[in-house]
C-alpha cells in the first residue's frame, strides 16, 4: 500500500541511526514509493521499483545495502555507465559513519581479492560483475543484495544482455540473494519483478510535479490540454531558455548529437549572459580555471568551454574529458551555470536536474539501420524526467520542440500520450551469446547442454520469449568456439586453454581469433602501427566513423602499409569490406599519432574526434594490447616484448623515450617533454637534481616538490624495475563497459 503523502521518518522503520543519517543530509521524511518499499527492503524482501525520475529510488537501494552489511554481508550496486557509478559511490558514502565501506570499481579486472575483502558494498558496473562471476571472486560468496539501477536497461542491444546474464548468475549462484531493481516507468515492470521474483511496486509520484507538453510557434501545449503563450524573440530555444531565466530557474537542453550540443550552447550564450550577475561571472571563470588546473595538455573541449562557461552556458558530450564533464555538473548542481546542451547520455541516471527541460531533436542517426530513426520514448521520458529539482523547484516543465503542427501532434501523440515502453531481452544476439556462452562454460557454471539450457531457460529471455529460436543461436555458436578451438569437442562441455584464457581477459571470442591469427603472422620486430592497425580491426574497438574526403589519404595509407599489415580487407574471419577496412585504419592512425606525442588539440582538428573519444579508445587499445601480450606469452612468446612494450606507450601517449618520466606521479606527457627538454630524460637523472631547476622546468615548485621526493623514495615496484631493467608490471587496464551512442563522432551522413 503506497501512503497517499511523504510520511515522517520517525513513523518509518528507520532505526535512530539511519534516520540520524537522513536528517543531516535534509531528509526528514520519506516519499511515498520510498515509505511503501522501506519495510519490505528492510525485512529482506527483493524488490522491484518503477518510478518516474527523481522520486528517490536510490535511497531504498542503498537502506538494502546497509541492511546487508550490518548482517555481516556483502552488496554489489550495479550501474549502467560509469559516471553513475562514481556518483553513487559518493551518495553512499554518506553511511560512512555507519561502519560502511563503499569501493568504487568500473572495470579493473584484476582488483585484488585483498581490496575486495575490505568492502561492504562494491559499486560496479555489469560489465565487473560479470568479471567477478568469471573469476569466482570469493568476495561474492558474503554477498546478501544486489541492486540492479536502471534496470530497464535490459532493452539496450549493448549492455542489456551482460545485465541480463549477470542478474541470471548471480540468482542462481545465491539462491537466499536479495535483488533490489531500480526501473522508470516501462509498460511490463511487473513480467520484470515476476522475473527476479521480487515484490512489484509502482509508482506516478514525483516529489517536484511535472507537466509535460509540445512547444510550437510562441506555445507550449501541455499534454492536460492547457497552454501557455512564450513571448520572446523568434526561435525556440531562444525564448524557452529566456523565459525560465526571467522566472529565476535553470534550462537543460537535449539535442542529437555533439556537434549540435555545442553550437546550441553558442547561440544561447547571448541569451544567458543577460541574466548574469558579476558574481556569478566571477564563479563561472574559476568552474573554468579549475579546469585547467586539472590538466597539463589543452582539448578542443576546454577551448570551448573556455569561451561559453563564463556566459553562464556550457555544453556536455562524450568529447569532453571525464575532469571535463565533472566539473561541468558540479557548475551546473551549483547554479553556476544558468544553461547545460547535452546529448541524452547525460539523461541516463546522472542527478541534473532543472526546472525546464527542452528536448529539440527526437530523432538521431542509428548505425544499425544507416538512417535516422526516432529516439525510444524510454529514452526521452528519461530526459523529460529531469525537470524539477527538488528544494529549488516549485515545478518541473519538460518540452518537445515540434517544428510544423503535423509534428506537434506527432509529438504529443509518440511520446507524451502514448504508454511506456516495455523491456524486452536482447540476449539472443550472437555477439553477445558468443562471450557469454564461453564464460559460463569456461567458468564451470555449464557443463552439459541440459545445464546451458536450464541457465538460459531461467534468463528473462527465457521467462518471456520462447526458447526455440534462442537454442538455434546457442547452437550455432557452440559450433563456432567448437570450430575455432575455443571449446572442447564432445558431449561435456569444457573450454580448451584458449578459450579459458579468451573468457579471463574479457574478449570477444571473435577477436580473440583474430588476434591469434595475428600473432601467428606477426614477423620479429613488428612495427607498431601493424599491431595497432591489428587491434582496431577487432570487434572490441569499434572503429572510427570515415567523414567525407579522408578516404583518399586512407587508402594511400593502405597500399604503403599493405606488406606490413597483419589483417586484410576480405580476410577470415572478419572478411571487412573496404570502406569498414579504412576505418580500422583511422582508428589506428588516431593511435599512433597518440603515442608520437601530438598535442590533442591537433589530434581533434585532424581526425575530428574528441578528447574524450582519444581517451576511450585509449583505454579500449590498452586493454587489447594487454590481453594481445598475455595471449602471445601463452601461445607466441617471440612478439610478446613489442607488445608490452606497445601498451606502455598507449597508455601514456609518448615515444619510448618518456616511458620512464610518465611513470611518476603528477606528470603526463607534456610535463615528462618538458623535463626531458631540460635535461632530465629519466627518473635516476632526477634524483641529484636541484629544486629550483626541476620547479623551473615544471613551472611549479609545488609539482617539483613532489616529484623530488618520490624519485628520491622510490617504491619497491620501482626498486625492482631498475635491478631488471625493465619498467615496472603495470595493472592490467580496464576491460571497457559498454559504449553508448553519444560515444561516437557524429556521423557524416
Amino acid at each position: 500500500m503506497i501512503p497517499p503523502g511523504p510520511v515522517p521518518l520517525e513513523e518509518t522503520a528507520l532505526d535512530p541511526e539511519l534516520r540520524a543519517i537522513l536528517e543531516a543530509d535534509g531528509i526528514h521524511a520519506l516519499y511515498p514509493p520510498q515509505a511503501a518499499a522501506v519495510g519490505p527492503v528492510l525485512g529482506g524482501e527483493s524488490l522491484l521499483l518503477a518510478c518516474p525520475t527523481a522520486s528517490g529510488k536510490s535511497l531504498v537501494a542503498y537502506l538494502a545495502l546497509v541492511r546487508a552489511a550490518r548482517a555481516g554481508r556483502t552488496g554489489l550496486y550495479l550501474v549502467p555507465l560509469r559516471a553513475l557509478a562514481q556518483e553513487k559511490a559518493d551518495e553512499l558514502r554518506r553511511f560512512e559513519p555507519l561502519g560502511l565501506k563503499v569501493g568504487l570499481s568500473m572495470g579493473d579486472f584484476d582488483l585484488s581479492a585483498e581490496q575486495l575483502e575490505s568492502l561492504d558494498v562494491l559499486v560496479a558496473t555489469s560489465e565487473k560483475a560479470d568479471g567477478l562471476l568469471r573469476r569466482g571472486s570469493p568476495w561474492l560468496d558474503r554477498l546478501g543484495v544486489v541492486v540492479a539501477d536502471e534496470v530497464h536497461l535490459m532493452r539496450d542491444p549493448e549492455r542489456g544482455p551482460t545485465l541480463e546474464v549477470s542478474l541470471t548468475r548471480l540468482r542462481r549462484s545465491y539462491p537466499d540473494l536479495q535483488v533490489v531493481a531500480l526501473s522508470a516507468t516501462v509498460g511490463n515492470s511487473e513480467e520484470v519483478a515476476a522475473w527476479l521474483r521480487a515484490r512489484h511496486i509502482a509508482s506516478e509520484y514525483r516529489p517536484v510535479p511535472l507537466k509535460t507538453g509540445v512547444y510550437y510557434d510562441g506555445r507550449i501545449t501541455f499534454s492536460d490540454l492547457s497552454t501557455r503563450d512564450i513571448d520572446g524573440a523568434t526561435e525556440a530555444l531562444p525564448r524557452l531558455v529566456g523565459s525560465i531565466l526571467r522566472e529565476g530557474g535553470q534550462a537543460l537542453v537535449f539535442v542529437n548529437t555533439r556537434k549540435a550540443s555545442e553550437q546550441v550552447a553558442q547561440g544561447l550564450r547571448a541569451t544567458v549572459a543577460a541574466r548574469l550577475s558579476a558574481e556569478e561571472r566571477a564563479r563561472a571563470r574559476a568552474a573554468v580555471a579549475e579546469i585547467s588546473e586539472g590538466s597539463d595538455e589543452e582539448t578542443e573541449g576546454f577551448r570551448r568551454l573556455a569561451e561559453l562557461m563564463p556566459h553562464g552556458t556550457a555544453f556536455h558530450n562524450a568529447s569532453l574529458t571525464n575532469p571535463e564533464r565533472r566539473i561541468v555538473e558540479r557548475a551546473f548542481r551549483d547554479r553556476v551555470l544558468k544553461v547545460l546542451v547535452a546529448t541524452p547520455t547525460l539523461a541516463a541516471g546522472i542527478n541534473l536536474p532543472a526546472r525546464r527541460v527542452i528536448v529539440r531533436d527526437t530523432m538521431r542517426y542509428d548505425d544499425h539501420l544507416g538512417m535516422q530513426a526516432p529516439i525510444p520514448a524510454t529514452e526521452v521520458h528519461q530526459m523529460l524526467g529531469r525537470a524539477g529539482r527538488p528544494r529549488f523547484d516549485a515545478y518541473g516543465e519538460a518540452l518537445l520542440v515540434a517544428r510544423t503542427p503535423d509534428e506537434e501532434d506527432r509529438l504529443m501523440d509518440r511520446y507524451l500520450s502514448a504508454p511506456p515502453e516495455t523491456v524486452v531481452s536482447r540476449l539472443a544476439s550472437e555477439p553477445a551469446l558468443r562471450m557469454h556462452v564461453l564464460a559460463l562454460v569456461a567458468s564451470g557454471a555449464v557443463r552439459s547442454e541440459e545445464e546451458l539450457e536450464s541457465f538460459f531457460a531461467a534468463t528473462f529471455y527465457g521467462q518471456t520469449l520462447p526458447l526455440d529460436e534462442l537454442r538455434d543461436h546457442v547452437a550455432n555458436v557452440r559450433r563456432f568456439l567448437e570450430e575455432h578451438d575455443l571449446l572442447a569437442p564432445g558431449r561435456d562441455f569444457a573450454a580448451t586453454p584458449f578459450g579459458s584464457l579468451t573468457s579471463q581477459l574479457y574478449l570477444d571470442p571473435l577477436s580473440a581469433i583474430v588476434l591469434r591469427g595475428v600473432l601467428e603472422r606477426a614477423p620479429l620486430g613488428v612495427g607498431p602501427f601493424a599491431l595497432l592497425a591489428a587491434i582496431a580491426a577487432t570487434p572490441d574497438l569499434p572503429p572510427l566513423f570515415l567523414r567525407r574526403g579522408e578516404e583518399p589519404d586512407l587508402m594511400n595509407r593502405y597500399v604503403d602499409e599493405a606488406e606490413e599489415l597483419l589483417v586484410k580487407p576480405q580476410q577470415a574471419p572478419l572478411e571487412l569490406e573496404i570502406d569498414s577496412f579504412l576505418s580500422t585504419l583511422k582508428t589506428a592512425s588516431v593511435l599512433e599519432a597518440w603515442i608520437r606525442e601530438t598535442p590533442i588539440v591537433e589530434i581533434s582538428e585532424r581526425f575530428g574526434i574528441g578528447a574524450g573519444d582519444l581517451r576511450a579508445k585509449v583505454e579500449d587499445a590498452q586493454w587489447l594490447l594487454f590481453a594481445m601480450g598475455r595471449l602471445a606469452a601463452r601461445f607466441q612468446r617471440r612478439v610478446s616484448r613489442p607488445i608490452d612494450d606497445l601498451a606502455l606507450r598507449v597508455r601514456y601517449g609518448v615515444t619510448e623515450e618518456l616511458l620512464d618520466l610518465v611513470r611518476l606521479r603528477g606528470i603526463g606527457r607534456v610535463r615528462a617533454r618538458w623535463l626531458y627538454g631540460a635535461g632530465y630524460p629519466d627518473r635516476e637523472s632526477l634524483r641529484q637534481a636541484p629544486l629550483d631547476r626541476v620547479a623551473q622546468a615544471l613551472r611549479s615548485p609545488r609539482l617539483a616538490e613532489m616529484v623530488l621526493t618520490q624519485v628520491r623514495r622510490p617504491s619497491a615496484t620501482e626498486t625492482a624495475s631498475r635491478s631488471t631493467g625493465r619498467p615496472a608490471a603495470t595493472a592490467a587496464p580496464r576491460r571497457p563497459t559498454g559504449r553508448t551512442l553519444d560515444e561516437f563522432p557524429e556521423h557524416p551522413g
